[in-house]
């Protein structure tokens, strides 16, 4: 034990002690060596911890291309998004707020060993939710990565954002930060953190998954990222239907009449709209109308 260790170095010794799994142990040593103490009494101590890591990130790396087959993969249905994150970041427990899944969720590390698959349908939209393993686990998909539509950037503070960036390097899709466990903080912390996002300018959205604070938010988020609107038809007389026609942005009323059915749109004789693209309720509108999200359109045919 170091001279005047402090209780995180102690709470990260004993936790390798206790580790289980070779990601574990790698994350315990890291833990060792940032709490460490840093002066010329410990440099013996560093320089143990510091060896005993690098044997075992080489340790990784090997079972990493031996164990490559055996890995769980995910077919991209639509829309993907990744959720991605450092180690007990609470990555299960968004993705069972988010979709139908029922992901193991424990305050342990390294919980997810595979990626757990569910379906996000949010205001008749669907798009699918990956939980990868931690960024340090050697099942953490970094293919996936650069494959999704969306990443979901999971992190507990601020300080651990730059932590994932050096695995999105080759990563297209649109980017949000994610910053959970905010049911944690005190209003004062919460107050001060949702100050430095803004200051930062950095397209974050802090949420609970006990208390479900924000996660309609992150929901939205996600949506408008897809770059579709939801269109609601409308039979005369009838109230809107329940689920939208979904079509990409800049979709016009024509486009909606030949989602409805081929040619359909040669059958209409007026078309009425209420909504965001209308100056008023109930529009008469032409074939050529540029829509937007949650318009409500109603066809007369001939």
């Amino acid at each position: 034990m170091p001279i005047n260790a402090g209780y995180e170095y102690l709470n990260a010794e004993k936790a390798y002690l206790e580790a289980q799994t070779l990601e574990e142990r790698i994350h315990c040593l890291e833990e060792m060596i940032r709490t460490a103490p840093k002066h010329k009494g410990s440099e013996n101590l560093l320089a143990g911890l510091k060896t005993r890591l690098k044997k075992f990130l080489e340790k990784k790396e090997k079972s990493r291309s031996v164990g490559k087959s055996s890995r769980k993969t995910i077919k991209k249905e639509g829309y993907q998004c990744a959720l991605i994150g450092l180690p007990n970041a609470g990555k299960s427990a968004l993705l069972a707020s988010l979709t139908n899944a029922q992901p193991y969720v424990s305050p342990l590390p390294f919980t997810t060993q595979e990626p757990e698959l569910g379906t996000l349908d949010y205001q008749g939209v669907k798009a699918q939710i990956v939980d990868l393993p931690a960024v340090t686990s050697e099942t953490f998909d970094i293919g996936l990565v650069n494959t999704a539509d969306c990443l979901l950037l999971i992190i507990e503070k601020l300080e651990d954002l730059p932590h994932l960036e050096k695995y999105l390097t080759r990563a297209h899709g649109t980017r949000l930060i994610i910053i959970t466990k905010i049911d944690l903080l005190s209003e004062e912390q919460r107050r001060k953190l949702e100050m430095t996002v803004k200051s930062k300018r950095l397209n974050a959205i802090l949420v609970s998954t006990i208390n479900n604070r924000n996660i309609d938010k992150v929901k939205e988020e996600i949506v408008r990222g897809m770059h579709i609107i939801r269109v609601y038809t409308k039979e005369p007389g009838k109230p809107p239907a329940t689920l939208p026609v979904i079509l990409p942005e800049d979709a016009t009323v024509y486009n909606v009449a030949e989602s409805i059915l081929k040619g359909f749109s040669t059958k209409v004789k007026e078309t009425r709209l209420t909504g965001p693209s209308s100056k008023f309720p109930n529009q008469r509108v032409g074939l050529s109308h540029t829509l937007k999200d949650k318009d409500i359109i109603e066809f007369h045919t001939k």
